[in-house]
């Protein structure tokens, strides 16, 4: 039996990689495409001259926000909205769940030796957050400064990935030192 929330999954990785291509191809001159998709990472992609690798993952604003996008995009039966509770602070909570999402990836063992194959990759950062705007950059970067972070040195630059008035945004977020 297929997994219903990892075809769902897999299906906006592969969406989320493919903005990603489309911003980075048009900035850079480049001509990147996916060659391989052994995730993890989501996608080897490659251009005339240099093979590189994409990891993809999803800041949601809560973990109760997440089970309700998954349960409403996997039309089972058991949609779990999210409660309709007063949000106190939501932009520090989301923004504690981005730093979160950060360390973790930049600590990863395992990313290791695709960066020793490949060279350093690009994590790409889908934003979850049906509230994000301009002054919640302001809580991410405070939540990020105040982690101690044991980067492996993986990623070679991150960019986060969010929707704007119907439209898909890639903006380059400066990963911690």
């Amino acid at each position: 039996m297929v997994n219903k929330r990892r075809v769902i999954q897999e299906a906006y990785e592969r969406f989320t990689v493919h903005q990603f291509l489309n911003y980075f191809n048009r900035c850079h001159h480049t001509q990147f495409r996916v060659i391989a998709e052994p995730n993890p990472p989501e996608a080897i992609i490659q251009s005339a001259h240099t093979t590189r690798w994409v990891e993809v993952t999803t800041a949601f604003w809560s973990e109760e926000f997440a089970k309700e996008l998954y349960s409403a995009a996997s039309g089972g039966a058991h949609y779990m909205p999210v409660s309709d509770d007063l949000f106190i602070e939501p932009d520090a909570q989301f923004a504690a769940q981005f730093a979160s999402v950060i360390k973790k990836k930049l600590e990863h063992a395992s990313y290791e030796a695709v960066r020793d194959q490949y060279g350093r990759g690009y994590l790409l950062v889908s934003i979850q957050y049906p509230l994000f705007g301009a002054q919640t950059f302001h809580f991410m970067r405070r939540a990020l400064a105040d982690l101690r972070i044991h980067d492996r040195a993986c990623f070679r630059s991150a960019y986060l990935i969010y929707e704007v008035a119907g439209s898909y945004q890639v903006t380059r977020w400066r990963l911690p030192q």
